[in-house]
């Protein structure tokens, strides 16, 4: 009980904010297939839309790769991802390659830690951005709670993102949401994304979507 109230509290902090400040929508859907107990296959696509109803989209991408499951709680992954984004007067065109390491443990019987650290081969079209590596690590506490018969699996988790082009640290997003445990093989998430990046407005997202495991 403490859990989805300290979950509920730190919800109604973050997301008053909402109501005074730029927003956007971003639906993400993906599905994962076992291709053996050690390899699968993810795949995904996502929409940003500059509103938090979903409508006015500026971005889109799909992607898919793999992920291998390591020793000791480790993980590898590999993705290629495809995105479209609407600039003032073009089209930005991006080929994404991602490699992926990943750990996770258990810290207390309640709680559950994974860390994700991603390298992101950021390659343009026309010269219309200049390409470059984007490093990003995120560290996320995840919980489960029942609430009658609804399985709901809280998480929190914060991802600063650095890049060669500043060769810093110039990005971070915090993220407060769950899990819905529909099924064994479906999930809806929902959750609040709030974005702060270095001489740039901060952004409140509402993301959500559906992921499928198989």
């Amino acid at each position: 009980m403490r859990r989805i109230h300290v979950t509920v509290f730190m919800l109604f902090l973050i997301l008053t904010p909402l109501l005074h400040s730029d927003e956007q929508g971003w639906i993400n859907n993906g599905a994962g297939f076992t291709l053996s107990p050690s390899l699968s296959l993810k795949l995904s696509n996502e929409v940003r839309n500059r509103e938090l109803t979903f409508i006015n989209p500026f971005l889109k991408n799909w992607q898919g790769g793999f992920s291998l499951k390591l020793p000791a709680n480790f993980s590898a992954v590999l993705l290629y991802k495809r995105e479209n984004t609407e600039k003032t007067d073009f089209l930005l065109a991006e080929n994404r390659f991602t490699l992926e390491a990943g750990w996770k443990t258990k810290i207390s019987p309640a709680w559950d830690l994974d860390l994700r650290f991603r390298t992101e081969i950021r390659r343009f079209e026309k010269d219309l951005a200049e390409n470059h590596l984007r490093f990003r690590l995120r560290v996320r506490l995840k919980t489960k709670i029942k609430i009658g018969g609804l399985e709901l699996a809280p998480f929190i988790a914060t991802e600063p993102f650095g890049d060669t082009l500043v060769d810093g640290i110039n990005r971070n997003r915090f993220y407060l949401g769950t899990y819905v445990v529909l099924s064994q093989n479906v999930e809806l998430v929902a959750n609040y994304i709030r974005q702060d990046t270095k001489d740039k407005d901060v952004i409140h997202v509402f993301n959500t979507g559906i992921q499928l495991k198989f």
